[in-house]
């Protein structure tokens, strides 16, 4: 469009120009044909002088132009020449303007088909440039969705960290990713995990970045918001790191969660400019992600940890009733020499067994069956024997432990009726007297050969 106004402009000009033209001319014509016509009075009167043998003088022209009326009429030819001839030049100016009108239509035919062409040329740039757009940002998408499917392998931080980097420097083609997450007292940020060699390095030494400080980790733990840094301007003292010397692009985007933000994650480039408005949108999301990731494998921990402390304290609590039990149990153990069941004296000294299996109740050891072979201490145990003998023993186990269980409840219940019992004797009472012998004795037939006393405390007034 803006190619074709100057055309059109020159077209209209040389068009105006040659209507000029063709006007000066037919004026020519009408000038010429003027004086065409004069000849005609002219070559009549001298013909006529002539034909009556007269001279050629003014007073003869005068006698003969008043008399001969048909000279009248030659007299006219100049009028009539000029009009005609004039007529003939406007016609000709029509032409010419109908000509001019047909050349500037056809430039301006022209001039719109160039136009029409540029458009087109300059449209296919821009369907091709957006087309080069939407395969970038597909790609991209693409790319964060292998991100999230390699961050769902890890399922915790110290393999997720690293992992997140690697893949982000991977897909996106950046050359350097770090990790940063804010101490509990937010004061610093410290570096957790990082791709590039100069990265590991500063995870070397521990990197840690003041909150609120200088830089753009510091601006971003701090404020929450995405920060771009360029080598150019102000910009330009943060890219003093010597670890990464080819930075010349980074940003910075905040790690979020409920309580606001917890970390950062920054990415440094070695092109100029590497982040546009595009880049910051899609690394806001890839951020988000990173940080829903990390809450998870956080949340993930924590409740393997606290698990692990609920199957310590259960394995503790296990083995303790374990102790209690055996304690009170009479026989040791049972064996059987393929005649007679026999119980175990830990007095007597134990045959060697070349096998034994240990007898496991919910993390707690509480026995161990143990196989030999009559008349061979070398006997070589199959496979299907070690498998049939564990599997005994975890039945063995099972079962134990329901037993233990079973009489732990009868137990509980006989002592929850025994007080029920009491309670419901004494309760049945209003007399002091009656409902302190009552206590004494119930409590007496329950815990027999037990002395068994209830005594009032005096209740000394106590000083101001």
């Amino acid at each position: 469009m803006t190619n074709s106004r100057p055309i059109l402009f020159e077209v209209q000009t040389v068009n105006q120009r040659s209507n000029q033209k063709e006007l000066s001319m037919a004026n020519i014509y009408a000038i010429f044909g003027t004086l065409f016509g004069f000849l005609l009075p002219f070559i009549g009167t001298q013909a006529r002088l002539v034909f009556l043998n007269l001279p050629l003088t003014l007073a003869n022209i005068i006698s003969i132009q008043s008399a001969d009326p048909i000279l009248w009429v030659v007299d006219t030819a100049p009028l009539v020449l000029g009009l005609v001839a004039a007529f003939a030049g406007r016609q000709q100016d029509v032409l010419a303007e109908t000509n001019a009108e047909l050349n500037a239509r056809e430039q301006e035919l022209k001039t719109n088909q160039l136009t029409l062409e540029q458009r087109v040329v300059e449209r296919t740039a821009e369907l091709t440039i957006a087309n080069q757009h939407n395969e970038r940002r597909s790609a991209q998408f693409e790319a964060i969705a292998r991100l999230a499917r390699t961050i769902r392998s890890s399922q915790t931080l110290e393999t997720l960290l690293p992992q997140i980097t690697e893949a982000i420097s991977k897909e996106f083609g950046f050359y350097h990713i770090g990790i940063f997450l804010s101490e509990n007292t937010r004061e610093y940020a410290i570096l957790v995990a990082a791709n590039s060699e100069g990265g590991k390095r500063m995870l070397a030494r521990n990197h840690r970045l003041l909150i609120g400080g200088t830089g753009i980790v510091g601006f971003v733990t701090n404020s929450g918001q995405p920060r771009v840094a360029l080598d150019v301007g102000q910009d330009a003292a943060f890219f003093n790191n010597p670890d990464l010397p080819d930075t010349h692009s980074e940003i910075a985007l905040p790690l979020r969660d409920n309580t606001g933000v917890f970390g950062a994650l920054d990415v440094q480039s070695t092109e100029t400019n590497a982040f546009s408005q595009e880049d910051i949108s899609i690394l806001s999301a890839l951020s988000d992600q990173v940080s829903i990731a990390i809450q998870n494998a956080r949340s993930l921990q924590q409740a393997r940890e606290a698990l692990a402390q609920v199957q310590a304290a259960s394995t503790q609590m296990n083995k303790q009733q374990w102790h209690e039990f055996l304690e009170q149990q009479s026989v040791a153990g049972y064996t059987f020499d393929g005649v007679d069941i026999k119980k175990i004296n830990p007095q007597e000294p134990q045959p060697v067994h070349s096998l034994a299996i240990p007898l496991t109740s919910r993390g707690v050891r509480i026995g161990t069956l143990k196989l030999s072979a009559a008349g061979s201490a070398t006997h070589t145990w199959t496979n299907d024997e070690i498998a049939v003998a564990q599997a005994t023993a975890e039945r063995t186990a099972l079962a134990l432990e329901n037993a233990r269980l079973l009489l732990d409840a009868q137990k509980h219940a006989a002592k929850e009726r025994t007080i029920g019992q009491i309670s419901t004797r004494i309760g049945s009472l209003v007399n002091l007297e009656n409902i302190l012998q009552t206590a004494v004795q119930e409590l007496g037939s329950t815990i027999p050969e037990t002395d068994i006393a209830i005594q009032f405390q005096s209740m000394e007034k106590e000083p101001k």
